[in-house]
Order: structure tokens, then C-alpha cells, then sequence
């Protein structure tokens, strides 16, 4: 009887079910490799419905454009018109923030500490350019800002 050469027998296996295609990482602006490549493997692995490829580093950006608009004056945070996907949701600059603060949690502490720099450079630009809520509730601080068209006073 003749055998199989083992290359025909490894062509007719069926694919590695730990292989799986995922797009290839990105270096995000401002951070290093490094940092990029563990936001990455977070997000890759995190099964998160919000957290997916991507996530960080459309937050990062989100959260950057907010925080560095031009002027002086008070900035309002508004609500997404859709929260309810990934996308639209990062409309809201609140959203975005918990975005990265998850991404946060989950890092590596090298990496976390990298992008916690980053994180809370915006976040002294964020104080500093939005209002306290005086009837907030619960939740995170950056909850806890005034925003646009809310009943605050």
C-alpha cells in the first residue's frame, strides 16, 4: 500500500482552530510599539462587544480632538445619537473615556503606564475646559461634567 507524502497529508488537515484572521496591529499615534502592539493583544482578546480591533485608538483620537479644540472657552459633552454601537458610540467624549479607562485596566503595567501618561494628560486638559455637574450621579468622574443641553443648575 502507498503512503502519503506528509506534506498531502498536512494540505488535506483543516485549519488551526486557534488561528484566526485579525487585522494587523496598528501603531497608535504617540505611543510606542510596544504600548500599540499590548493594546492589540487586549483588545484581540478581550470579547468585549466595545473593546473590539481599533477601539483605543479611535478613543485616543476622540478624546484628544475634544480636549484640544481651539479656544478658550467651556466645553460641553454631548450624547451619541446611536450609543448603543462601537462606532457611534465614540461620538460621546464620556464613552470614549471609558473605553480607554478599560483598555486601562486591562494593559500590562508597562504598557498601562505608557498609555496612562498619555491618558492623563488629556484628562487635566478635560477638567480644566469642562464644568462640574452639581446633580450628578454615580459613575466616573468624567460622568460627572456638565454637559450640553443637561438640567444641572
Amino acid at each position: 500500500m502507498a503512503r502519503s507524502r506528509p506534506g498531502a497529508l498536512r494540505a488535506n488537515q483543516s485549519p488551526d482552530p486557534r488561528t484566526r484572521e485579525t487585522p494587523q496591529p496598528v501603531r497608535i499615534h504617540g505611543l510606542s510599539a510596544h504600548t500599540s502592539l499590548a493594546i492589540h493583544r487586549v483588545e484581540d482578546e478581550s470579547g468585549t462587544y466595545f473593546l473590539s480591533p481599533g477601539a483605543t485608538a479611535s478613543a485616543l483620537r476622540r478624546y484628544r480632538k475634544f480636549v484640544t479644540t481651539p479656544g478658550r472657552g467651556t466645553l460641553y459633552p454631548r450624547a451619541s445619537a446611536c450609543p448603543a454601537c462601537p462606532g457611534c458610540g465614540l461620538d460621546d467624549v464620556r464613552h470614549a473615556r471609558d473605553v480607554l479607562a478599560e483598555t486601562l485596566r486591562l494593559l500590562p503595567p508597562r504598557a498601562r503606564a505608557e498609555l496612562g501618561r498619555a491618558v492623563a494628560e488629556l484628562d487635566r486638559r478635560y477638567l480644566l475646559r469642562t464644568l462640574p455637574a452639581p446633580r450628578s450621579g454615580p459613575g466616573p468622574w468624567w460622568h460627572r461634567r456638565l454637559a450640553e443641553g443637561a438640567e444641572g443648575w
